[in-house]
């Protein structure tokens, strides 16, 4: 006779947590398990074993999506096997959960904005604004990025996160502003790029900086970008890229806003989705930051050129 265990049960004895486990079978059908009279799910052993080995599995970098349909025995083999990586995109972020970051997940799971937003500001009294981002914006994306990639972070908790997060950077944008002769960096995403985050995070970073930062808002065509960059004669222009990794549009986009904006305006772009556009941005001479403190670098060269005495970008 055949065992059966609770949800939770199972759910311990898989190193699970029942609402990932519900969440792989609404989204990937990984199993259908019986239920009592009472509509409680029931787990057989094998069940049991399946779920454990998927959360190896996934824990060892693959995506739940491509395995979640797979037989045991290539589930036992994949628990030894690398997986092989298919990008940025693909790839499992594993992070240590910090105390503020487990009340942000939290606050997050209960459906609870004000609790969110309040384990915030008190991580940034703490913190310090530069700090935060670091230690607590970007891991907390990149947490939710990983569960909603892995079928355990439902749309209204990504929705409820995202709403509060873009307060709370938007809100530091503006309290962070130096005022003139500061330098003027527009940021924005080229046309079809509608995730935000990656370019409010550069505004934030470059306001810290001490840059004044005139953010756009997502997804804006070149001749939109340049005009708006001329007209606030800005000395600087940061775009994100995130997704898709193969936009036709960009190939026309990106050189449009370079002879748009000519040479003297230095181009920075960045975000998850940069890497595949590689030969695009050296054929246009965009600087290419990789990262928030690669930005950060590339800004202070940028300001100490414009201090120099000769006081032009015409050299870049």
């Amino acid at each position: 006779m055949r065992k059966e265990h609770t949800i939770q049960k199972a759910a311990q004895l898989a190193g699970l947590t029942p609402h990932t486990i519900r969440a792989w079978e609404r989204r990937y059908g990984i199993l259908t398990p019986e239920r009592t009279p009472s509509n409680q799910r029931l787990y057989t052993d094998a069940e049991v074993e399946k779920l454990a080995l998927l959360q190896r599995v996934v824990q060892s970098g693959h995506r739940i999506g491509q395995v979640a349909g797979l037989p045991l025995e290539e589930l036992r083999g994949l628990v030894v096997a690398p997986p092989v990586s298919e990008g940025a995109e693909d790839e499992t972020v594993s992070l240590e959960k910090t105390p503020v970051l487990e009340e942000c997940l939290l606050a997050i799971e209960r459906f609870d904005p004000d609790a969110l937003e309040h384990a915030l500001a008190r991580a940034a009294a703490r913190l310090g604004a530069a700090a935060m981002i670091d230690q607590v914006v970007i891991p907390l994306l990149e947490h939710l990025g990983a569960g909603w990639r892995e079928g355990n972070v439902r749309i209204a908790e990504e929705h409820i996160a995202s709403a509060v997060l873009r307060t709370y950077l938007m809100r530091t944008l503006g309290s962070f502003q130096p005022p003139k002769p500061a330098p003027l960096l527009v940021v924005t995403t080229p046309t079809g790029q509608n995730h935000e985050f990656g370019a409010l995070l550069a505004a934030v970073t470059a306001t810290l900086q001490g840059w004044r930062v005139l953010y756009l808002g997502p997804s804006l065509p070149a001749d939109e970008i340049a005009g708006a960059v001329h007209r606030a004669e800005a000395q600087a222009v940061a775009l994100s890229i995130v997704y898709p990794p193969d936009d036709l549009r960009l190939s026309d986009e990106l050189p449009a806003l370079r002879r748009s904006l000519g040479d003297s305006v230095p181009i920075l772009i960045g975000g998850r989705g940069a890497d595949a556009y590689r030969d695009l941005l050296t054929a246009i001479g965009a600087l290419a930051p990789g990262d928030l403190q690669g930005l950060r670098t590339e800004l202070e060269a940028i300001q100490s050129r414009t201090n120099s005495p000769s006081g032009s970008l015409h050299s870049i």
